[in-house]
């Protein structure tokens, strides 16, 4: 009895284990390829399965890209309990949804490779990224806290930011220190000058729970 419960409590592991190598694999392959020229070959050999293996996890290349797309657009979405931190605060979105893609590039270059060029190439990720966006664009014009201004406009010009910082970052040559950069991110939306930098002490302290 105890050989078949641990055959049965070791399978669904090692499953699991090799589905997270596709979605690694996946993730390296269209950081560098992007969809377009990524295949079912090149990820089961990046993960170093074979492509049989690969179809007994995903039904087809685009299950896995949805798969990917899905990982990192929760991955830049903002924490409950941060978000409580902050009392919603639309300018400590800003910055802490800045700083978590930021970071992406240093603690996990292939996922933030994968990032920046999944969110010119499919709809759906840039869809989701810019509304988290010009949510909180929008929450922080009704409020009075950033200037009136086309939210839509505003958003698209800190996401275009961002994702330069973080290609910047990916190449060895970050082009301004990490507060420069959030202090744009917040003049790009808007908020009054006087607020900045106590806002960003704020609420890096919050999303790092120092402030908690």
């Amino acid at each position: 009895m105890s050989g078949t419960s641990s055959t049965t409590t070791g399978y669904p592991r090692k499953r699991a284990r090799t589905r997270r190598q596709l979605l690694e694999a996946g993730s390296s392959v269209l950081a560098e390829r992007g969809p377009d020229g990524a295949t079912v070959g090149a990820i089961a050999a990046a993960a170093g399965v074979t492509p049989a293996t690969f179809y007994n996890h995903f039904s087809s290349l685009n299950e896995l890209v949805e798969s990917v797309v899905a990982e990192l657009a929760v991955g830049v979405e903002i924490g409950r309990d941060t978000l409580a931190a902050v009392e919603n605060d639309p300018a400590a979105r800003v910055v802490i949804g800045t700083e978590q893609l930021l970071d992406l590039a240093v603690v996990d270059p292939i996922a933030a490779n994968a990032f920046v060029n999944l969110l010119a190439s499919v709809p759906g990720l840039r869809s989701r990224v810019r509304g988290i966006v010009i949510q909180a664009v929008t929450d922080g014009i009704d409020s009075g806290r950033f200037r009136q201004r086309s939210a839509s406009v505003t958003a698209d010009a800190l996401l275009g930011a961002v994702v330069q910082w973080i290609r910047s970052a990916l190449a060895g040559d970050p082009s301004q220190p990490r507060q420069e950069q959030l202090a744009i991110a917040l003049q790009i939306v808007g908020l009054d000058d006087r607020e900045i930098a106590p806002l960003i002490d704020a609420a890096s302290s919050a999303r790092t729970g120092v402030g908690a």
